[in-house]
């Protein structure tokens, strides 16, 4: 079973599937990190020991505190024996293409681990703005939705359910 928090103002957004998809998003400013770290660690643990045969582990932040950095450098680390055994792993770090702190902070992480990285720069106000148009197959209702959501409807499997009708920016 996988794990899916909604973004708050101080937690990011997590999902975790069984299917090798690790995704957060947000800002990570948690007075209580632990509380909020923890449990991804335990599930990290358990995912390790019967992986996907590729694991992505994709991380956009606004900002983290160091509290959460330190966590984030334990969750990546929890990959470094896995890598190349019993999965292939890939940190794909995404960064706004102007917030030079967020990049170095994952190239930091990339110098102090064994694992893959990939970084990607993105105009955070341009994927903000993607939106899509769709129609349910059954019902045929109609919704504009965030390119984000269409993601997590295909990752959950309920892509087929769907048409897309048009792609909005």
């Amino acid at each position: 079973m996988g794990i899916l928090i909604d973004k708050t103002v101080d937690c990011p957004y997590v999902s975790f599937n069984e299917n090798g998809i690790l995704e957060i998003e947000g800002r990570s400013i948690s007075e209580d990190p632990f509380s909020f770290w923890q449990p991804l660690l335990e599930w990290i643990e358990a995912y390790i020991k019967a992986p996907a045969t590729n694991t992505r582990v994709q991380i956009f932040l606004e900002y983290s505190n160091s509290s959460s950095n330190k966590y984030i450098n334990e969750l990546l680390r929890k990959f470094e024996d896995a890598h190349g055994k019993n999965t292939e792993v890939l940190v794909v770090w995404k960064y706004e293409e102007d917030d030079e702190s967020m990049s170095q902070l994952g190239r930091d992480f990339e110098s102090v681990l064994k694992v893959p990285f990939s970084f990607v720069a993105l105009d955070a106000e341009k994927e903000r703005a993607k939106r899509i148009k769709i129609r349910n197959k059954k019902s045929g209702s109609e919704a504009i939705i965030t390119a984000r959501y269409w993601d997590a409807i295909v990752r959950n499997g309920h892509g087929e359910d769907y048409l897309i009708l048009q792609e909005l920016s």
